[in-house]
């Protein structure tokens, strides 16, 4: 028999169990959060989600044939005054500061794709088609861009030409940007659609190509790219600063909300964006429309093994694949895009206390990513 004080400590160190496992169960659902909401199986298509695009974008809609043009490769038709219109059927969705404009234009240097006339990137689907700024900075509205005006800035006449040539975008806000869902749907607790149910809806036969990188890495660089823009003054010390206040300020939204209404949160900084690293947020939105259609690589296998990752890619795009003595060649005499500003690269790296924090945050989403894609090299291991 236990005595009373005995009987207590036991009772407590209950409660201490309990309390402890309600913490980490917590804590994983706001990480892996389920994804009931997330049914965007190409079988599965909502048709509450289908009716809220097409209400969105009629422009774009009224003007989509019933069916594409066989003999192309990119996604072309003929508009009633038989005009050829085409749309790409590769794109390279994201994300930001992980080598997507280095990666865009080695592969442009492919015989068989090739750039629209507006160049890597548009903005449309995310930005433009809804009146918002293409620059994520400008938080200011526009007039909304329509739909014959976006396709006339694509520029179908190398297709006309040549149809097996695949047009390739490089907009990488496609993945993440869906910024003003709260106001645009405010009966809504999280966006009602992705981009990439967006894209299915015009072009469900596309391509998607995603490139990562280390999210602490990405997120120092795309602080010290775009920042010092505008304010060269910025540190190491102030980069710290803001991460901590961000960090907290998402951890207290996940107080209320679920992870991926906290990961398109339009009140997250723009200036420090810190959810965009949270990978599987978005990766999951879009690989569960596109499945096999879509193909996720990181900057660190690209930059280590080029020739195999391109090729890879190539296979993936369903073209031939080029001589790897002449990509060899073109690899070592082509420059890397979008390498770090000389005012950004003067601030030198962020600080370890900084490395630390952000490792600690995004070392769980990592994880996510990593099982949720089933490779080990997305863990981003921290030592």
């Amino acid at each position: 028999m236990y005595t009373k004080k005995e009987l207590l400590k036991i009772i407590l160190v209950l409660v201490v169990l309990i309390t402890v496992l309600h913490y980490i169960n917590s804590t994983r659902t706001q990480i892996t959060t389920s994804t009931t909401h997330l049914t965007h199986s190409p079988e599965k298509q909502n048709i509450g989600r289908t009716k809220i695009l097409r209400e969105e974008s009629p422009d774009v809609f009224n003007l989509l044939p019933e069916h594409f043009l066989s003999e192309y490769k990119s996604f072309c038709w003929n508009n009633k005054n038989d005009k050829l219109l085409c749309l790409p059927s590769v794109y390279i969705a994201g994300m930001p500061k992980c080598g997507s404009t280095d990666l865009y234009n080695k592969l442009i240097w492919h015989q068989d794709l090739v750039r629209p006339t507006v160049g890597k990137e548009n903005h449309y689907w995310a930005r433009s088609r809804l009146g918002k700024n293409t620059y994520h900075l400008d938080r200011t509205t526009t007039p909304r861009k329509q739909f014959p005006a976006f396709l006339q800035s694509l520029g179908p006449e190398k297709i006309a030409e040549q149809p097996d040539l695949r047009m390739v975008d490089g907009t990488q806000s496609m993945l993440y940007d869906l910024l003003g869902w709260e106001t645009r749907y405010p009966e809504f607790d999280e966006p009602p659609y992705s981009n990439a149910d967006l894209l299915y809806e015009v072009s469900p036969g596309a391509k998607i190509l995603v490139i990562t990188r280390d999210p602490v890495q990405r997120l120092y660089s795309d602080y010290l790219y775009f920042v010092t823009e505008t304010n060269p003054n910025v540190t190491a010390a102030s980069f710290h600063e803001a991460v901590t206040q961000e960090i907290s300020r998402f951890r207290k939204c996940l107080e209320t909300r679920d992870l991926r209404s906290c990961c398109y949160d339009s009140e997250n900084d723009p200036k420090l964006r810190l959810s965009l690293g949270i990978y599987i947020c978005f990766i999951r939105d879009w690989k569960e429309v596109f499945g096999s259609n879509m193909l996720v690589i990181s900057l660190e296998d690209y930059s280590r093994y080029p020739i195999p990752t391109l090729s890879r890619i190539f296979s993936f795009l369903e073209v031939s694949q080029p001589d790897n003595i002449k990509l060899k060649t073109f690899l070592q005499s082509s420059r890397k895009s979008n390498i770090r500003p000389r005012n950004a690269a003067s601030k030198g790296d962020m600080l370890p206390e900084t490395k630390k924090t952000l490792q600690e945050f995004y070392g769980p989403y990592n994880s996510a990513l990593a099982k949720y894609l089933e490779d080990t090299r997305f863990l981003y291991k921290y030592d």
